[in-house]
C-alpha cells in the first residue's frame, strides 16, 4: 500500500498543476494568441525544460528504443494534438469551470479501456464511483435542467473529445513506461506534438504578440507548469503501482481546483446547483480510493492465506 500512497500524491499534484491549464488559456487568449498557438508554447517549452534538465543530470534520458516509438507517437496525436485542441476549444466556448468538469468524465473511458485492454476488474465500488462522477458531471453541465436549446452544443462535444483523448493518456503510457522513463515519453511527444501543431501557426503573429513581460510569464508558466511537470507527475504516479480507473478519478482534484479559479480569478458564473455537481464529482474521488484500497486488502489476504496452506 505504501507505493500507492506516494503514487496518489504524484497524481494530486499532477491535477493541481493542470487546473491552472484554463486561467493560462484565458489570459493568452487575452493577450491575442490563437488556440494553436498556445498549444504551441506548451508542448514547446514542456519539451525544453524536460530536455534541459535531461542533458544537464539525466543525458540517458534522450535515448529512446525503437518499438516506443509507436506508443510516443499515439500519445503525441491523441494526447498531446486531439486533446489540447479540444479542451482550449471546450474553455473557449463554455468556459474553463464546464470544460473541466466534461473533462472529467474521462474516468467512464479509462475504465473502460483499462477492462479492455488490460482486463482490470471492476468492483462494485469502482462502479459506484463511475456513476457518480458521471452524475456530478451531468449536474454541473446542465445545472439539471435538460434545455438543449441553451446548452452550447459545440463547447459539450469539444469538452467529450477532450475526455476521451486524456483518457487514452495512461492507456498507452501505462505500457511504455514498462521500457522507458517517464521523461523520455513526455520529452518525445511533445515534441512530435509541438511539430504538428507548428504547421497550422503563423509564426509572424505569434511573434508579434510576444509583445510583454506578462505574455512571457504566461507563456513560461502554461509549458512548466501544466505541460512538463504536470505530466512527469502523473506519469511517476501511474508507475507506482496505482490501478488506472483510480488514478483517473484521482486527478479529479483538478477540477476543484479549476473550477474554482474559474469562479475567483476568471469571474465565470457560480450557482449552488455547479457546486452541488462538483462535489459529487469529489465524492466519486473518495470512492474510487477506498476500492482501490479494498481491492489492496484482497489480494493481500489472498496472499496470506497462500502462504498458510505452503
Amino acid at each position: 500500500m505504501q507505493f500507492n500512497k506516494i503514487g496518489y500524491v504524484y497524481i494530486f499534484i499532477a491535477g493541481l498543476f493542470w487546473s491552472l491549464l484554463g486561467f493560462f488559456v484565458t489570459k493568452l487568449t487575452e493577450c491575442g494568441f490563437t488556440s494553436f498557438e498556445i498549444i504551441f508554447f506548451r508542448l514547446g517549452i514542456g519539451f525544453s525544460t524536460i530536455a534541459i534538465f535531461a542533458k544537464l543530470k539525466r543525458p540517458e534520458l534522450l535515448k529512446i528504443k525503437r518499438n516506443m516509438y509507436i506508443y510516443v507517437v499515439l500519445i503525441a496525436i491523441f494526447v498531446q494534438v486531439i486533446f489540447n485542441i479540444s479542451y482550449l476549444k471546450a474553455i473557449n466556448n463554455i468556459g474553463t469551470s464546464t470544460a473541466a468538469v466534461l473533462l472529467y468524465t474521462s474516468p467512464l473511458f479509462v475504465a473502460l479501456f483499462s477492462r479492455i485492454i488490460y482486463k482490470e476488474k471492476i468492483n462494485i465500488l469502482k462502479l459506484i464511483s463511475l456513476v457518480v462522477c458521471f452524475f456530478g458531471a451531468f449536474i454541473t453541465v446542465t445545472e439539471g435542467k435538460l434545455n438543449l436549446q441553451s446548452l452550447n452544443l459545440a463547447g459539450v462535444i469539444f469538452g467529450i473529445i477532450a475526455a476521451v483523448a486524456y483518457s487514452l493518456f495512461p492507456i498507452f503510457s501505462k505500457k511504455a513506461l514498462e521500457e522507458m522513463d517517464s521523461l523520455t515519453m513526455i520529452a518525445y511527444s511533445f515534441l512530435i506534438g509541438a511539430l504538428i501543431i507548428l504547421l497550422k501557426i503563423d509564426v509572424g503573429h505569434m511573434i508579434n504578440c510576444i509583445n510583454s513581460l506578462k505574455a512571457v510569464v504566461l507563456i513560461g508558466g502554461l509549458g512548466i507548469i501544466t505541460g512538463a511537470l504536470a505530466y512527469i507527475a502523473y506519469s511517476v504516479g501511474v508507475s507506482k503501482n496505482v490501478e488506472l480507473s483510480v488514478a483517473g478519478v484521482i486527478a479529479s482534484v483538478e477540477l476543484v481546483f479549476a473550477v474554482i479559479v474559474g469562479w475567483t480569478l476568471l469571474g465565470e458564473a457560480y450557482s449552488v446547483v455547479k457546486l452541488i455537481g462538483v462535489l459529487f464529482m469529489v465524492a466519486s474521488m473518495v470512492i474510487a480510493l477506498k476500492s482501490n484500497k479494498s481491492t489492496s486488502s484482497k489480494k493481500i489476504d489472498k496472499n496470506l492465506s497462500i502462504s498458510k496452506i505452503i
